[in-house]
C-alpha cells in the first residue's frame, strides 16, 4: 500500500505543475491589466517559469539519487508552496516574475524525482501500471486546467490559481511523509559525468531516447499545426477548436492506467511497437481530412486515435527508460529524458515551421499535407527506434540492476 502511495504522490505533483501551466496561461490577460503590461510583455511570465524548468533538469537529475528523496521532496513541495504564494501577493510584475522563476527551478526538482522514485520502490511486475498513472498525470492535468481555470479566475480572481496550489502542496507533503520515508535511491557516490557516460554508452538507452524525441517532435508538431487546421479550414470557432486540441489528451488519459496495465501483462516488446502502429493509422486517418472541410465528430475519432496510441507507446516507452542502467543513474535516466522531451516539442514545432516558410507559395490546404507527412516520417523514425530498442530484451532485463554496493531493498518500501 505504501508503494501505491508513492505513485499516488509524485502523480499529485504533475498533475498540479500541468495545471498551473495551463491555468496560468489563461489567467494571463487578468494579470496584464493588474500589472498594466501589454500582452508581449505578458509571455515573460512563461518563459520565466520555462527556461529554468528546462535548464535546471540535468543538474536536478544529478542531485536526486545522491539527496534522500523524502527531505528532497519535502524541500522542493514546500519551495514551489513558497514560490506560489510569492506569485499571489506580487505587489509587482518584477516580484510576480521572480515567483515564477523560483516555481520553474523548484519544478524542474520535483519533475525529474518522480519516475525515479516510482521506479525504485515499484517492483519490476508492476512497473507499467506505475508509469501509467504518471503518464496520465500530464494529459489529466492538461483536460481540466482550462476548466479548473476558469472556475476560479470567474470566481475569486487570477492570485487564487496560485494560491490553489498550497493545499495540494501539504497534501502532497502529508502523503510523502507516510511514503517516502524509507525510500533511498543510491547508496554510492558516482559523479554526475560518469551516471551520464554510463547512460549513453549503452545502445539500448540511446535507441529509447531517441524514441522519446521523436514522440515529443510529433506531438509538439501536431499541437502547433492543429490550431491553423481547425480555424483556417475547419473554420471552428476558438471554444470548439480548444475542445477539439483536448482530444489526443483525452484519449492519453484515459488509457495511461490501462496501458501501463498492459504492459505489465504483455510486455514492452510487445506493446511499444503496438502503440507506434495505432499511432501511426490515426496519422494516416487524420492526413486524408486535413485539408478539407469535415465534421468536427470526423476529426475527433481520428485524433483519439492518436491519443491512444501515443499512451500505448509512451508507457512502455517510460517503463524501458527507467529499467536500462542501475539504481545509482536514475536521477540521470530521468533527467535526459526530460531534456530530450523538451527537445522535442520544441524541434516538432520548428521543424513545421521550416517546412511552412518553403511554402509560401502554397496554399494551407498543401502546407497541412506536407505537415502530415513530416508527423508520419517522424513516427516512422520512433517505430525504428522502437524495434531497435526492445531487440532481444527479456522481461529480466526489465529490473533495476544494483551493483555490489547498492543492495536490492534499497528502494523497496
Amino acid at each position: 500500500m505504501r508503494r501505491w502511495s508513492a505513485v499516488i504522490v509524485l502523480g499529485l505533483t504533475i498533475f498540479m505543475t500541468t495545471v498551473d501551466m495551463s491555468i496560468v496561461t489563461l489567467a494571463l490577460p487578468a494579470m496584464g491589466q493588474t500589472f498594466r503590461q501589454t500582452d508581449e510583455a505578458m509571455s515573460a511570465v512563461l518563459l520565466s517559469y520555462l527556461i529554468p524548468s528546462t535548464l535546471l533538469l540535468i543538474p536536478s537529475g544529478l542531485v536526486v539519487t545522491r539527496w534522500q528523496p523524502l527531505p528532497t521532496f519535502l524541500g522542493a513541495i514546500g519551495g514551489f508552496a513558497g514560490a506560489s504564494v510569492l506569485c499571489a501577493l506580487a505587489p509587482s510584475f518584477e516580484l510576480l516574475l521572480i515567483g515564477r522563476a523560483l516555481q520553474g527551478t523548484i519544478g524542474a526538482l520535483l519533475g525529474t524525482q518522480g519516475l525515479p522514485v516510482v521506479a525504485a520502490v515499484i517492483k519490476p511486475q508492476e512497473r507499467g501500471r506505475a508509469m501509467g498513472i504518471l503518464g496520465a498525470m500530464g494529459p489529466l492535468g492538461a483536460i481540466t486546467g482550462p476548466g479548473i481555470g476558469g472556475l476560479l479566475l470567474s470566481t475569486w480572481g487570477w492570485p487564487v490559481i496560485f494560491l490553489i496550489n498550497v493545499p495540494v502542496s501539504l497534501l502532497a507533503a502529508g502523503l510523502a511523509l507516510y511514503s517516502l520515508r524509507r525510500v533511498t535511491l543510491s547508496t554510492t557516490r558516482v559523479s554526475g559525468l560518469d551516471q551520464m557516460r554510463s547512460l549513453l554508452g549503452q545502445r539500448r538507452f540511446l535507441a529509447v531516447s531517441l524514441t522519446l524525441l521523436a514522440f515529443s517532435s510529433a506531438s509538439g508538431a501536431l499541437s502547433y499545426l492543429l490550431p491553423f487546421a481547425l480555424q483556417d479550414i475547419h473554420h471552428l470557432n476558438s471554444a470548439l477548436a480548444g475542445l477539439t486540441l483536448l482530444v489526443p489528451s483525452l484519449g492519453m488519459a484515459v488509457m495511461g492506467p490501462l496501458g501501463g496495465y498492459l504492459v505489465d501483462r504483455c510486455g514492452v516488446r510487445l506493446l511499444m511497437p503496438v502503440g507506434w502502429m495505432v499511432t501511426l493509422l490515426g496519422l494516416l486517418a487524420l492526413l486524408l481530412v486535413i485539408a478539407t472541410p469535415t465534421s468536427v465528430f470526423n476529426l475527433d475519432w481520428r485524433l483519439l486515435l492518436i491519443g491512444l496510441g501515443n499512451s500505448v507507446a509512451y508507457i512502455p516507452l517510460l517503463t524501458l527508460l527507467m529499467s536500462v542502467g542501475p539504481r545509482s543513474t536514475l536521477g540521470s535516466a530521468s533527467a535526459l529524458s526530460g531534456v530530450t522531451r523538451q527537445l522535442g516539442f520544441t524541434c516538432g514545432p520548428l521543424l513545421v515551421s521550416v517546412l511552412w516558410s518553403w511554402q509560401i507559395a502554397a496554399s494551407s490546404a498543401e502546407r497541412m499535407r506536407s505537415s502530415m507527412l513530416l508527423l508520419i516520417g517522424l513516427v516512422l523514425v520512433g517505430f525504428i527506434s522502437t524495434l531497435i530498442a526492445v531487440r532481444g530484451l527479456s522481461s529480466s532485463q526489465l529490473s533495476i540492476p544494483d551493483s555490489a554496493k547498492e543492495p536490492a531493498s534499497s528502494g523497496q518500501l
